[in-house]
């Protein structure tokens, strides 16, 4: 356990902090851009749906991206430790954080007098977020290259604004009030998309 502890406090103090820093300072400011008081539930899971689940991109996606050194690539699949082990300490500890953005955040929203269900809108909007993530890992992880990772989820996202519903269906991210039942679809191939990421990076290393 100790052994774990210490790589989540090197990934946190060298690569995750910024993610992190980059995420609280997009949903810190989200009330210069966006109305967070006095909405009703649609505008509440809009707000949810189309801005905070974005974070899921940013705190996800880079989970190879300490590996992109070849140098420090070879020094971490030298140890004992599993490459696929510390994939998965990065993937939660990014998770922790979006847990605890996600909460903090529909909690002022909750405080501004906000209409939601919250148990419901904060896990349809973590499934959001778990479906963007692990979209943009397994882009990273097939391509190899970050910039893709983070283009697949963004892709997906303008796709559903464009496209709505009748296209995607059950992978529709945007379906809180329309169909909650797609926030399961999401949540799972988020789940797959993630571990197939890390299985095809995983062979490639």
């Amino acid at each position: 356990m100790e052994k774990y502890c210490a790589i989540g406090k090197n990934q946190l103090r060298h690569n995750a902090w910024l993610h992190i820093l980059v995420c609280a300072a997009m949903l810190l400011f989200s009330p210069l851009v966006l109305g967070i008081q006095n909405l009703d539930q649609v505008q509440s899971a809009k707000v949810l749906e189309t801005y905070v689940a974005l974070i899921g991109i940013i705190l996800f996606t880079p989970v190879f991206l300490p590996e992109q050194n070849r140098d420090l690539r070879d020094l971490i699949t030298s140890k004992y430790t599993r490459i696929t082990e510390i994939y998965c300490i990065r993937i939660l500890l990014s998770l922790t954080a979006a847990v605890l953005m996600v909460a903090t955040y529909m909690t002022v929203m909750k405080s501004g007098r906000c209409e939601m269900e919250f148990g419901k809108y904060y896990f349809g909007t973590m499934a959001e977020i778990i479906a963007f993530g692990g979209l943009g890992v397994f882009a990273y992880g097939l391509s190899d290259n970050l910039i893709i990772g983070y283009m697949a989820p963004l892709v997906y996202y303008a796709a559903a604004i464009g496209m709505g519903a009748k296209y995607l269906k059950k992978f529709y991210p945007f379906g809180m009030i329309s169909d909650f039942q797609t926030k399961y679809w999401l949540l799972a191939a988020g789940i797959i998309l993630m571990a197939a990421g890390v299985i095809i990076r995983y062979k490639k290393s």
